[in-house]
């Protein structure tokens, strides 16, 4: 008999039974940790592209532009952001043309952030214990861009306030990660 009859003659095993020679398996068992583990694959691959979108930081699920009711403020934002991290604000204001407009932060962007830069320089600064009102010059068209970039102490859930002219202005909404 050839060698490759004798190979033939062999009954096949059934590679998904359980065994116990040359070592002891339980494919029950082993069939449960392949169906976790493909589920984990799918988990990981899910927090990858949900990454790449923006949930943890910059991107498309977390940039949005609020416009307040009166159409007068529009302020550009990260919901989603990191403490210690540098955010950019940009608010675009549409006050009356050749008076001064005043911009007034409060709530939790007063408490929990840290501004670090403010373009333009205002030409009167007021901060209280709860807000700050920076007031800038007037302009022929009434147009104002304020570019304001914070730093976020901690992590947690923050409510900022944001009005102009002392009118009903807007509530930011923002989720700091750790």
């Amino acid at each position: 008999m050839k060698k490759s009859e004798a190979a033939m003659d062999k009954p096949k095993q059934n590679e998904f039974a359980s065994r116990d020679y040359p070592v002891q398996e339980n494919m029950t068992a082993q069939r449960k940790e392949w169906r976790f583990q493909a589920a984990g694959n799918y988990v990981l691959f899910t927090i990858v592209i949900l990454a790449l979108l923006g949930l943890f930081s910059d991107g498309i699920i977390s940039e949005t532009a609020q416009t307040s009711a009166n159409g007068k403020l529009t302020v550009e934002y990260q919901r989603l952001i990191r403490a210690q991290s540098d955010e950019r604000y940009i608010l675009r204001v549409q006050g009356e043309p050749d008076r001064p407009v005043r911009i007034t932060l409060g709530g939790d962007f007063m408490e929990r952030f840290q501004i670090q830069t403010l373009f333009p320089e205002p030409l009167i600064t007021h901060t209280s214990a709860r807000e700050m009102t920076l007031t800038f010059a007037a302009t022929p068209d009434g147009r104002h861009a304020v570019w304001i970039g914070a730093q976020p102490e901690s992590a947690g859930y923050f409510t900022s306030i944001i009005t102009v002219d002392g009118q009903p202005g807007m509530t930011l909404r923002q989720w700091s990660w750790p």
